[in-house]
């Protein structure tokens, strides 16, 4: 099965093209999150089992990039989403920073995501871009949370508002694109789409 693996290398791409996004100065920052953007459209076109393994690797590695970033942010008290280093907030485990939190919150949307799986098979994706972008804001506000928590006080400026909203309505362009990408790799490698018992084959039979 081509379209996993090449899935799972595009996963990792994003990672070295994240390196590469500018922020927009003048929207407080608001950058294309494209590893988790492109987890969130991934897991529209995988099975559970698989999605489970992408939500890993893109939690896991997500944690281990920010995690210095995120822990000077808590230990300076620092608001990481209005500053102009662009590090999203962090995970909290055993009393400081660790590895761990990431990984569930993106099993979690992942698990949510996979309902619209019929609609990406039958090519329509106006739905899924809308899951696309809400997961993407829930996410941004759980791991808000999560640092202002540890922090030991809840703080909602408007800038920390205006860049979600931002973040997110970045993620929403760029999913349709993204959806675009799987669905042409999908037929290419004459991948089936399976939902509840259900096939599809791209070339029509």
């Amino acid at each position: 099965m081509v379209f996993y693996p090449v899935t799972l290398i595009l996963l990792l791409l994003t990672f070295v093209v994240q390196e590469f996004v500018p922020g927009i100065t003048m929207a407080h920052h608001a950058t294309l999150l494209l590893p988790p953007v492109f987890f969130f459209t991934a897991a529209v076109a995988v099975p559970f089992p698989m999605m489970l393994i992408l939500a890993f690797i893109t939690g896991f590695l997500w944690d281990a990039r920010h995690l210095p970033a995120a822990a000077e942010a808590v230990a300076s008290g620092a608001d990481s989403l209005i500053s102009g280093a662009m590090a999203t907030p962090e995970i909290v485990t055993g009393g400081g920073f660790g590895i761990g939190i990431s990984i569930i919150i993106f099993g979690l949307l992942g698990t949510f995501l996979q309902g619209v799986r019929p609609l990406f098979k039958r090519g329509r994706v106006e739905l899924p871009v809308l899951l696309v972008g809400f997961t993407t804001f829930v996410w941004l506000l759980l791991e808000y949370l999560i640092q202002t928590f540890m922090r030991g006080s809840l703080f909602f400026p408007t800038a920390v508002w205006t860049k979600l909203v931002t973040d997110t309505m970045l993620a929403m362009l760029a999913s349709p694109l993204l959806f675009l990408l799987l669905y042409s790799l999908a037929g290419l490698s004459r991948y089936e789409i399976k939902y509840d018992g259900l096939k599809y084959s791209f070339d029509g039979r």
